[in-house]
């Protein structure tokens, strides 16, 4: 079991999967735009028809045939600007998250996407295949939040956060125009891998943030001598008041304001 467990990890570590993805899709792409608009495009009729096949192209078909018939250099530019940021998006996650947890998040994330592809033919989910660098923009995010983001000024924590707030814009006007929760469930199929890659990594960075300015706070904390019981008055705080140990009390310091008004324990 070890042993097919190690031939499995050895499989799935090979470098460079998101540089092999974009190449996938921009060759299918191309292949859509020039030869046959087809390819890779999910309809009933073909998945009736027995043609399972052209739903493992989905997510190597970046754009809709409608995109496809537009007569400008759109579909042109946007293709090449897509591989080329999911090949630079994906070496960076994979730099810092080495090969074989971003492969892992990479394919179920491709996973989910294609399920999603398949289920929104019958159901209004619009999950397309640019949710994948959606979803890698927003992981670039969490994981590098002070990077620039390639030659714009921007750090990435604005970017990811103004991408999210765009996307949830985006479905909330898909829910008005066709009166159902479903878009928000289309959402999750590429959110559903973020949340089981990065969920952790981001609450843990919260932790660590908490404890170490608790620590900060602690180490400035000003050193006193004398502290109320009741009030917690000390003499910085008040220079002008005077402190005395109540005899009825145990080693229990209070300010003259408190010293013959407490109860006593």
């Amino acid at each position: 079991m070890r042993r097919l467990r190690n031939q499995f990890i050895e499989i799935i570590s090979f470098q460079n999967a998101a540089g092999y993805f974009a190449a996938i899709t921009f060759f299918v792409t191309l292949f859509s735009l020039l030869i046959d608009s087809k390819i890779g495009v999910l309809t009933p009729e073909m998945l009736e028809g027995g043609r399972w096949w052209n739903a493992g192209l989905f997510v190597f078909h970046l754009l809709s045939p409608n995109e496809i018939r537009a007569s400008s250099f759109g579909p042109w530019l946007f293709l090449i600007f897509y591989t080329y940021l999911v090949f630079s998006v994906g070496k960076l996650l994979e730099e810092d998250m080495g090969s074989l947890r971003f492969n892992l998040f990479f394919f179920s994330l491709i996973f989910f996407i294609t399920i999603g592809g398949v289920l929104s033919l019958y159901y209004p989910l619009f999950v397309d295949t640019k949710m994948i660098y959606d979803c890698l923009l927003l992981a670039l995010a969490i994981r590098m939040p002070n990077i620039e983001f390639f030659i714009l000024p921007i750090r990435m924590k604005w970017i990811g956060i103004a991408l999210f707030v765009y996307l949830f814009w985006e479905r909330a006007d898909e829910v008005r125009l066709y009166s159902s929760g479903l878009p928000w469930v289309g959402l999750l199929f590429g959110f559903s891998s973020l949340a089981l890659f990065f969920v952790k990594d981001m609450l843990g960075s919260k932790v660590r943030e908490y404890k170490t300015s608790n620590w900060k706070a602690k180490q400035t904390e000003v050193f006193t001598v004398h502290r109320c019981y009741v009030c917690g008055a000390t003499e910085v705080s008040d220079p002008l008041l005077e402190f005395r140990y109540c005899v009825d009390c145990e080693d229990k310091e209070y300010c003259e304001k408190h010293l013959h008004t407490h109860a006593h324990s």
